[in-house]
């Protein structure tokens, strides 16, 4: 009996729970340039490999009051999507692979760093291994980043240039294709965090505002998107538990009526969440499963 009512309980934590954390450790809030790819993902511990399968529901007409019976609903399915990410001791991401219901590989893409730590190019291959596109990362003399290249072949297909701050921190941004070309321009609080996001169209008009608010713990709880003219087209909110869970994350597309919920489930020992429903229009229409491996396993 447990088990049924497991998810029914944890689906009422997540209404209940407040956005305040209770921790014991004191609070240390990493500026947004010094966070590994975990830490930017909201992962916690010396991952070594984080195995996702995702089940896609949509069809099925599943609805949210089915959250108990999750394993029951899995039991008689095979994943129809399937993915690794490799990790190095730091925290750097090493191997990103998507595998298909078949178990074939759809995707891989490597990355590569030097000895200071940083990332210095990827490499993605398709399912026959041929690589089909690369990248490159470019720093300045402070090795702060301070571009991106894309190559189609061996022509830059999109390039991306920045200009950073003291600690190296992207204040501004400009993306090139061709002729075509966008600016994005980034504000900072106090602890290094990106609060505001602008971005430009190619003729200086700006195109849309990205507003994002923490909690006391350094984490995302608030993102809303604006056009020109402050009008909202898009909200993000993220509630977390006391012990720093991530519990529920609700996206709402305004200008498509568009608002999906996600919940999430089975934290592990370091808080990280094991299980995800995504819920849209009381329907559940997709269920990840993580298994995350640690470096102490």
């Amino acid at each position: 009996m447990f088990g049924c009512y497991k998810y029914m309980i944890l689906a009422i934590l997540v209404i209940m729970a407040a956005g305040c954390k209770k921790k014991t450790d004191p609070i240390v809030i990493t500026p947004d340039v010094k966070k590994t790819h975990l830490q930017r993902n909201h992962i916690y511990g010396d991952v070594k490999y984080i195995h996702t399968k995702t089940f896609y529901l949509a069809e099925d007409s599943i609805m949210v009051e089915d959250t108990a019976n999750i394993a029951k609903i899995l039991k008689r399915r095979k994943a129809d999507m399937t993915s690794m990410q490799q990790y190095t001791s730091d925290g750097l991401l090493l191997r990103y692979v998507k595998l298909g219901p078949k178990k074939d590989t759809l995707l891989k893409r490597d990355y590569h760093y030097n000895d200071l730590a940083l990332a210095t190019r990827w490499e993605e291959y398709d399912s026959t291994g041929l690589m089909v596109s690369r990248g490159k990362y470019l720093y300045d003399r402070n090795h702060f980043l301070c571009g991106e290249q894309i190559f189609d072949g061996d022509s830059i297909a999109m390039a991306f240039s920045y200009n950073t701050d003291g600690i190296g921190n992207i204040t501004s941004s400009t993306q090139s294709m061709g002729d075509y070309t966008t600016h994005t321009q980034n504000k900072y609080n106090d602890m290094g965090q990106v609060y505001k996001i602008v971005e430009y169209e190619p003729n200086g008009r700006v195109f849309k505002t990205v507003k994002i608010e923490y909690d006391n713990y350094g984490d995302e709880v608030n993102r809303c998107v604006y056009k020109a003219g402050n009008q909202m087209i898009e909200y993000t909110y993220n509630q977390y538990s006391q012990e720093g869970k991530q519990l529920k994350t609700i996206y709402e597309d305004k200008i498509h009526h568009l608002k999906e919920t996600h919940y999430y489930f089975d934290h592990d020992r370091y808080c990280n969440w094991l299980t995800e429903v995504l819920v849209c229009d009381n329907q559940i229409i997709s269920i990840r499963k993580r298994q995350i491996i640690y470096y102490q396993n």
